[in-house]
């Protein structure tokens, strides 16, 4: 969850900027288009809603190039999709987008996507930091590292696995997890959570961490810890 940092987006006006500015103290935003995005040094937590049609790429190829650039700092993608095509929803999440809206992105529904994730005050606790072996995860800080290195999880991927190393060992449904993730109905499906699930799992393959959420067939996910 990003509760403080960057705003992008890859179109808008200054109504836009206004909006986000006199709703939340705690980001900063600005408008940017796809080159200039790609060679951005992310200097603090950034939340990027990218137009399904760009000038220089499609939307899809944005969010390929913004997922091999993620470095300490949390990253969270929203795809602005012109309809409500359930294969354009399903693209969008496959190339590395957290979740979507349909557009157009005014600045009303920009300060009500942001406001889905803003944590309540009595949600602002410190949480300590999860050990499981040489999995350090730190869920305030919305960072994981295996063996010191950082592994490379998308806003989304790391909620998940917040949630799982929280409740080791307990099986939840599809659903039970976009209610966990503070998704809304109409940006979430069932295929949605496999699709999360999936980057999840990849990205902890390719840092050769051995743990891992479980498919439990034709009921949901758990992920198995002995010494929970």
């Amino acid at each position: 969850m990003i509760k403080s940092g960057d705003i992008v987006l890859t179109s808008g006006e200054l109504a836009h900027i206004s909006a986000v500015r006199d709703a939340f103290l705690s980001f900063e935003v600005e408008v940017m288009n796809a080159t200039d995005l790609c060679m951005r040094a992310a200097k603090a937590p950034t939340w990027v809603f990218v137009d399904w049609i760009l000038p220089e790429m499609s939307g899809l190829q944005l969010c390929g190039l913004l997922q091999d650039r993620i470095n300490d700092h949390p990253l969270h993608v929203t795809m602005v999709l012109p309809e409500a095509d359930p294969r354009s929803q399903a693209r969008a999440l496959d190339a590395g987008a957290d979740d979507y809206l349909i557009g157009p992105l005014t600045p009303t529904a920009l300060v009500q996507r942001l406001r889905i994730y803003q944590p309540t005050a009595a949600a602002r606790k410190e949480a300590p930091a999860i050990q499981i072996g040489e999995l350090t995860i730190q869920p305030d800080s919305h960072l994981t590292r295996y063996k010191g290195l950082v592994v490379p999880l998308q806003s989304n991927e790391q909620r998940l696995l917040n949630h799982f190393a929280r409740n080791p060992n307990r099986v939840f449904t599809r659903g039970e997890l976009i209610g966990v993730l503070g998704k809304s109905v109409e940006v979430c499906d069932e295929r949605t959570v496999d699709s999360w699930v999936s980057r999840l799992r990849r990205k902890l393959r390719s840092m050769q961490v051995p743990h891992l959420p479980r498919t439990v067939r034709s009921f949901g996910y758990v992920f198995d810890h002995a010494e929970a």
